[in-house]
């Protein structure tokens, strides 16, 4: 089956890259190949130096979210309408399109534009590299001619078109705020009101992109300690602006105990620990790789969720990573230790293999 028709459509691709996140299932891999930020966070109460550096990013080019059409998105990144429709060609002469022999339209081409220019922030910054790029698309039933065609393709001709994400300017902020928001919670599910008035922002290329992946949408990144910072995604604005996902991510890899305070520190008081559980990256992954989870009973969140019209589970979960996560699974094994934390609401639960995927 094509890769790019998977997605059922434009619409549904660019969503799907936006909603890429964590284990928690036997489902087929991501339909986009890019890697779109999880939205997971935690810490402590600490704060960062006055004087950090990483406070001042360039003035912005709008990223990307709800706000933006994929037209806009393209320019920004400095993807024209002809280099749109020349990797369109690329994708359909390799099986990317919506079919064998189905051509696609400039539409459907921009939705596979918009997920490449993604593929190339993350290989520019580190995130991603060529290598895993091909093996991903071969996961995903590419040939390997076929893989190779695409990224050569990106490498040599489509990537040294895209411009850097441009971040928006960092808010003046007042903090001291209270350490819960109205409805009990801590972090999680709490809206970005409490948020910049608890946390000092700092700039997302710096402090997450070669961790967590360059976004689609306009991004956030908080200090939570001098070794922690939150970085996430906001949700779209019909759930008001809640980080519902976010990424923790320390500088240097830290214990299990450390990584579930900072999990607890962004749940609701009521947060309970269940038994961790080990994961492994899915059968369809092209890497070994290891996670473990851990889900945190809490009836505040369910309020917190019902408040958003979201299913209202008394459930968060978090993800230990030792090293990170990309869609394709865990980055290298679980050695109990922790890098990078993907705390999300809902519980994580194994698929119908059984086991719990990464």
């Amino acid at each position: 089956m094509p890769r790019y028709s998977r997605a059922a459509g434009t619409a549904l691709l660019v969503a799907a890259v936006l909603a890429v996140g964590g284990c928690g299932s036997d489902t087929e891999p991501s339909t986009a190949h890019t890697s779109a930020v999880p939205e997971d966070v935690t810490g402590t109460e600490s704060t960062a130096p006055a004087d950090e550096s990483d406070t001042d990013p360039a003035p912005a080019e709008a990223a990307t979210g709800d706000h933006l059409s994929m037209e806009d998105f393209l320019a920004a990144a400095g993807v024209d309408d002809a280099l749109v429709n020349r990797l369109g060609e690329i994708g359909d002469a390799n099986n990317y399109g919506l079919g064998v022999g189905v051509e696609t339209d400039l539409e459907d081409r921009r939705g596979l534009a918009v997920v490449q220019v993604t593929t190339c922030r993350n290989v520019t910054v580190g995130y991603r590299t060529w290598e895993g790029v091909r093996y991903s698309d071969e996961a995903d039933g590419a040939t390997e001619d076929q893989a190779a065609a695409m990224a050569d393709f990106l490498r040599t001709e489509f990537c040294p078109h895209v411009t850097p994400l441009k971040e928006t300017p960092l808010p003046e902020q007042t903090l001291g705020g209270p350490s819960e928001d109205d409805l009990g919670g801590r972090g999680l599910a709490s809206p970005l009101t409490w948020w910049d008035g608890r946390y000092p922002r700092v700039s997302w290329s710096k402090a997450c992109a070669a961790q967590t992946g360059m976004p689609i949408g306009d991004p956030v990144a908080y200090r939570l300690a001098k070794d922690e910072v939150v970085c996430a995604t906001p949700s779209a604005t019909s759930l008001k602006e809640h980080l519902i996902n976010v990424d923790i991510v320390f500088s240097s890899p830290v214990d299990e105990d450390r990584a579930r305070k900072a999990a607890l520190a962004l749940l609701p008081s009521d947060a309970t620990a269940t038994e961790p559980t080990e994961g492994t990256n899915p059968d369809w992954s092209y890497m070994d790789g290891g996670c473990l989870n851990t889900n945190f009973r809490t009836a505040t969140m369910k309020g917190l969720m019902d408040e958003l019209e979201q299913d209202p589970e008394p459930w968060a979960s978090a993800l230990y990573y030792s090293d990170g996560s990309i869609e394709d699974g865990a980055v290298g094994d679980y050695t109990g230790k922790v890098k990078q934390i993907s705390l999300s609401t809902g519980a994580n639960e194994p698929g119908t293999s059984g086991e719990l995927t990464c």
